[in-house]
């Protein structure tokens, strides 16, 4: 993946990483809509289609909406993911000047060895937690109703 992101110019910029974070999260997500889609009702595709309705009208007016609690479910996810990842940024990041959340964190750990700065470090920890913990409390609602809403049909 190094190899790939360096020939395609993409190293040290933001735009790599997205990409990788793109394609990296996106098997999870393509797993968890396909089953998701199927506890939906075939029956109100069918009927849409004989009211005369296009194959996208059906998604985008139908399937879509019906589905936003999936959807609200994976953003959330690969929010959380990808917030908490640590390994790709350094590889692909090797800038110190960008350095993201985890990686100044991590750096803030090694750099300080034997001597104690918990409270940089604890204060470190609050920052990094404290969008987890907004998405969390923005979107609990839709949270509890994406889990549970593959086992009742």
């Amino acid at each position: 993946m190094f190899f790939v992101v360096q020939n395609l110019g993409l190293l040290n910029t933001y735009a790599g990483l997205i990409l990788v974070y793109a394609t990296h999260g996106m098997s999870f997500s393509v797993f968890f809509l396909t089953a998701f889609f199927r506890t939906q009702s075939k029956e109100l595709a069918e009927a849409a289609l004989v009211d005369g309705c296009s194959h996208w009208g059906v998604l985008f007016r139908i399937m879509l909406p019906l589905a936003r609690p999936g959807l609200v479910s994976i953003g959330i996810f690969q929010f959380l993911g990808m917030w908490n990842e640590y390994l790709l940024p350094l590889v692909l990041n090797t800038d110190e000047k960008r350095y993201l959340v985890t990686q100044g964190l991590a750096n803030i750990a090694v750099t300080q060895g034997y001597h104690s700065d918990f409270s940089g470090l604890f204060a470190g920890l609050t920052i990094s937690i404290l969008p987890v913990l907004g998405v969390y409390l923005v979107f609990h609602k839709q949270i509890s109703t994406g889990m549970t809403a593959g086992a009742l049909k």
